[in-house]
């Protein structure tokens, strides 16, 4: 059974120094990612639709573009307003970096405004690929570098693919 009881939410980034960007994703990834096998695949996942944009909300079920699209989200104030409003609705939500669903938040007891503190989506989105990887692990070590390769290649698919399936998304 998962649980993410001491996982708070963190102060809101503020304004850029000095040019530098509110964010660094890698950082971000590597303090609060519980996913300890591939910290490759919850970037790509954070760069993918989300475009590492942690105000992400998207709802699956309507078309791409409708034609009385709602400007994205700026801040999380807008981000949660947004996903709430959808979610009243029955939308099927994605929301922040990892386009986590709002069922993960209410699995770990955490609020739709934590969807979008990227620490908080991290961790509840590689606690989910880390119980998908658990799945998809092999019982039987390979035996050749070959072997090790082509699981690792093997298993990494298996974990996209649960993922994908978890989320409700083709298109993650």
């Amino acid at each position: 059974e998962l649980r993410l009881a001491n996982v708070w939410p963190r102060a809101p980034l503020g304004p850029p120094r000095n040019g530098d960007p509110p964010m660094d994703l890698l950082a971000t990834i590597l303090t609060c990612s519980l996913y300890a096998s591939d910290d490759a695949v919850v970037r790509a996942i954070a760069e993918g639709a989300s475009a590492s944009n942690p105000n992400f909300v998207v709802n699956t079920a309507e078309s791409a573009a409708p034609a009385d699209a709602v400007p994205a989200p700026t801040n999380e104030r807008e981000a949660t307003a947004r996903a709430a409003q959808l979610r009243t609705e029955g939308a099927r939500l994605l929301l922040g970096l990892l386009e986590i669903p709002p069922s993960w938040l209410d699995a770990f007891g955490r609020p739709l405004a934590n969807a979008f503190d990227p620490c908080v989506n991290i961790a509840i989105g590689t606690a989910m690929l880390s119980e998908f990887d658990a799945q998809c692990a092999s019982k039987v070590p390979a035996r050749d570098e070959r072997g090790r390769r082509l699981e690792r290649t093997n298993r990494r698919a298996c974990v996209l693919r649960r993922y994908e399936a978890a989320i409700g998304s083709v298109d993650f």
